[in-house]
């Protein structure tokens, strides 16, 4: 599904969508040595799904038993953007991106109940994992070109606008890059963690790296 740039951004200012645009491209040239992309192989995507197994079952999301397929996968999963960061043959981190469906709910919307606007033109981003021996000091760097990926995804299919489940410190640190994030209701169990159900929309706001 794609929505026109003008329709996404309901006429507002494009300054914050350049501006975002712009950053993004600067954490991906901050995260040198890593291919940062869309996942497009049956086994990259599998590797994914490996790697939120490991992050599930070591933060005692899940148990081992419940996942007997070694994959953390959802049915979202067959039409989402799976997006990984690679140094050489290894996966580092990812991050998925769900587009909007006229025929369900983004995750969010469903275990937030609630719609968030503009609707139908709305991207969710989640499941984002870092890979246990890229912890520490490349990991800011490694969810930061995530997130770029991400939003240049994003923007490459019509969107502008992005949701997710955020947990306090996230958006803490979110919001330290300068990205409006709002937060949409209080926090709640989802996905192992108290997160809070947030919006990023740039076309709104003025961020303060612009």
């Amino acid at each position: 599904m794609h929505a026109p740039e003008d329709a996404v951004q309901g006429g507002a200012s494009a300054t914050g969508v350049a501006a975002l645009d712009s950053l993004a491209e600067r954490l991906l040239d901050a995260a040198p040595g890593f291919g940062v992309d869309v996942a497009t192989t049956d086994g990259d995507r599998e590797a994914i799904y490996r790697l939120r197994f490991e992050q599930v079952v070591a933060h005692g999301w899940a148990r081992r038993e419940e996942l007997p397929s070694g994959l953390e996968r959802d049915s979202y999963d067959d039409e989402a953007l799976q997006i990984g960061a690679w140094d050489a043959g290894d996966l580092a981190g990812t991050l998925r991106l769900v587009l909007p469906s006229p025929a369900r709910r983004l995750p969010v919307e469903a275990a937030f109940e609630l719609d968030i606007e503009p609707f139908g033109a709305v991207v969710e981003a989640g499941r984002l994992v870092v890979a246990v021996g890229y912890r520490g000091d490349p990991a800011h760097r490694i969810w930061g070109a995530l997130f770029a990926r991400a939003w240049l995804s994003l923007r490459a299919e019509g969107f502008t606008v992005l949701a997710g489940a955020a947990s306090p410190g996230m958006v803490e640190r979110l919001r330290a890059l300068g990205l409006p994030f709002e937060i949409l209701g209080p926090a709640r169990p989802h996905w192992g963690e108290e997160r809070h159900p947030v919006r990023l929309d740039p076309a709104r706001s003025r961020p303060r790296w612009f």
